[in-house]
């Protein structure tokens, strides 16, 4: 099987990951009450950690040790929910546990800038979430918790981020393109920085809003400084956007998915390259509700339908580094059929590409990492290579 190369990219972006909702109605709301003791203790806690360091002393050890347990206590709730669920649920739960203890030791070391950086990392496991389910408003909630922290901290980036952790995806479909179309902002320097597939992300596989992503893009194009390169790219897209609506608005089938993706990797050039995006992001959309209407996460199909979410995630998708997305879709693929022709590929793909917090994970005796056991991969792995 041949598989394209990619090069590891760092930047942040709210984008795709299958992580899917909980679908036991019980289930649901014992995480949605979960997630929203965790939401109340980062909007006490963010304002916290932007103060400036000399007065971390006025802050209330009471009250923040208070917030503290509630994180330590949803993260060791969330592996337990997660215990008979697809892998993917609880790999993001250790990643999820791993981004609380350094919140932890942040607040207990007094290091505020750490404390922030760790809080906005924890919304980004939020944001894997959110961001790949269709929107539902909580606007009741979600404004009374906005509305405890200060926006002027924030940049549009991050506050979009916020703005997905608490599903208000208007309002981040808002701040994004405010953001693409400010002509304060350089047109290459958003695209270098993948604001434009913040956007088209969220639009297709939250909001479903292709009338208003087709006419964000004809804006953008259409921006003084866009260079000839990025109108072609665009007009591009608005096409693919054209062509995949009805897909996009179709059942979630494999088989199309599986075109559109081929499509996608005809098409890829190497580095960089974000021609495909429209076709990959189609793509996932559809793949992420295959996996998630599936009734077992296993099998030669599920193991397929991972492996080219996690290819997509590689390709297109710029992996996070508190969210391991693009390691968690290919490990979660050998899980699913560890015998099948997709083990080794994925496999392969995590050694060469993958890495949790900077460690590259080909260095498996040495990573010391707890969210993925590379050795137990491998070794599925193997046997589907040689069985």
């Amino acid at each position: 099987m041949n598989v394209p190369q990619f090069p590891r990219k760092t930047l942040a972006v709210l984008l795709l990951l299958t992580v899917g909702a909980v679908s036991p109605a019980s289930a649901d709301e014992k995480t949605r009450a979960l997630m929203d003791q965790v939401f109340e203790a980062i909007a006490y806690l963010l304002p916290l950690s932007v103060r400036d360091a000399e007065k971390t002393s006025e802050w209330d050890r009471e009250l923040i040790d208070e917030k503290l347990a509630v994180l330590r206590g949803s993260a060791d709730a969330l592996a337990s929910h997660t215990e008979a669920r697809a892998p993917e649920f609880g790999l993001l739960a250790r990643s999820f546990d791993d981004t609380v203890k350094d919140i932890d030791n942040s607040f207990r070391e007094e290091w505020p800038t750490y404390a922030y950086f760790s809080l906005m990392e924890l919304t980004q496991h939020c944001v894997a979430c959110h961001s790949r389910q269709p929107a539902q408003v909580r606007d009741e909630f979600s404004q009374r918790l906005m509305a405890r922290v200060n926006m002027e901290i924030f940049d549009d980036s991050e506050l979009a981020q916020l703005y997905v952790a608490t599903r208000q995806f208007d309002a981040a479909e808002s701040t994004l393109a405010r953001k693409l179309l400010d002509p304060g902002q350089d047109a290459i320097n958003l695209d270098i920085a993948g604001f434009p597939l913040d956007y088209l992300g969220l639009a297709l596989a939250v909001t479903r809003s292709v009338a208003d992503a087709d006419a964000l893009l004809a804006r953008f194009a259409e921006r003084a400084d866009a260079p000839y390169y990025l109108r072609e790219r665009v007009d591009h897209w608005r096409a693919r956007l054209k062509a995949l609506t009805p897909a996009l608005k179709g059942p979630a089938d494999l088989a199309a998915a599986r075109k559109i993706f081929q499509t996608a990797s005809s098409e890829f050039r190497g580095t960089r390259d974000r021609r495909p995006a429209v076709d990959d992001l189609v793509a996932a959309a559809l793949l992420q509700r295959y996996v998630d209407e599936q009734a077992a996460a296993s099998g030669p199909a599920v193991a397929e339908a991972y492996y080219m979410l996690g290819v997509i995630a590689l390709r297109t998708l710029e992996p996070k580094y508190s969210v391991p997305e693009m390691e968690i879709l290919l490990a979660s693929a050998i899980e699913a059929d560890p015998h099948g022709p997709f083990a080794m590929p994925s496999y392969l793909l995590l050694e060469e590409f993958g890495f949790v917090r900077d460690v590259p994970l080909a260095r498996v005796e040495e990573s010391g990492s707890k969210l993925l056991d590379m050795l137990a991969l491998r070794k599925l792995s193997e046997y589907a290579a040689n069985p």
